[in-house]
């Protein structure tokens, strides 16, 4: 999977046959694509055509509530974003899972359990729909990612993730980058690595200590 720098805020991408069949992301995202990106953000500031600073400030200290955006490709990464920092991360298989049930609990659903479109996305084939959580200056689009790599398993502290810089800085260290920029960089070996335990069957205990098993 790949983390994607747009600037104020970062996205995840991940590809579709490594999700799990029954993940409503993969069930309910636009067309058969090879890759999905998702990224979580206020419902006013992160469809916008153009951030303004009263958008800013009002998602950072007044938001009326988050959206989940999920974008569709076929094309590289690294072709489809050309001119964004890029960082692919390997994940276990239990990761990986993880991480999509982080990502299907984000959705907030109508009474049938479908997700609810809001409008379509900013750009490319895609939608926005209507998310949980309580979006703010630091609890937003790059905490919300951090928090689902550390659920995958990834060493990443999510208070110390609120910038998109802090955010590539500390997935760097356990991520290969693709592509740099002036505040990034990374060598061919990362330091650490992400590894989730596996879900166990032995108890609630066992289960607690692994979130979205």
């Amino acid at each position: 999977m790949y983390v994607v720098s747009h600037g104020w805020h970062v996205g995840l991408v991940l590809r579709r046959h490594d999700l799990p069949a029954t993940s409503r992301l993969a069930e309910y995202a636009p067309g058969p694509f090879r890759y999905l990106e998702v990224g979580w953000g206020d419902e006013d500031f992160y469809p916008a055509k153009r951030g303004t600073i009263p958008l800013a400030l009002r998602a950072a200290f007044r938001s009326r509530g988050p959206v989940l955006q999920v974008v569709g490709f076929d094309d590289a990464v690294i072709e489809t974003f050309p001119d964004s920092k890029i960082l692919q991360i390997d994940l276990s298989p239990e990761g990986l899972a993880s991480l999509a049930r982080y990502i299907d609990a984000t959705y907030a659903v109508d009474p049938d359990g479908r997700p609810i479109i809001v409008a379509p996305a900013a750009y490319g084939v895609g939608l926005f729909y209507r998310a949980r959580g309580r979006y703010g200056l630091l609890n937003n689009s790059n905490t919300w990612v951090a928090r689902g790599l550390q659920v995958a398993g990834c060493p990443i502290d999510v208070d110390a993730a609120v910038t998109a810089g802090a955010m590539l800085h500390q997935t760097a260290r356990f991520a290969h980058v693709v592509r740099s920029g002036p505040l990034l960089r990374g060598s061919d070996e990362p330091a650490m690595r992400c590894a989730v335990p596996r879900c166990s069957s032995r108890g609630s205990r066992d289960l607690k200590r692994t979130p979205y098993c």
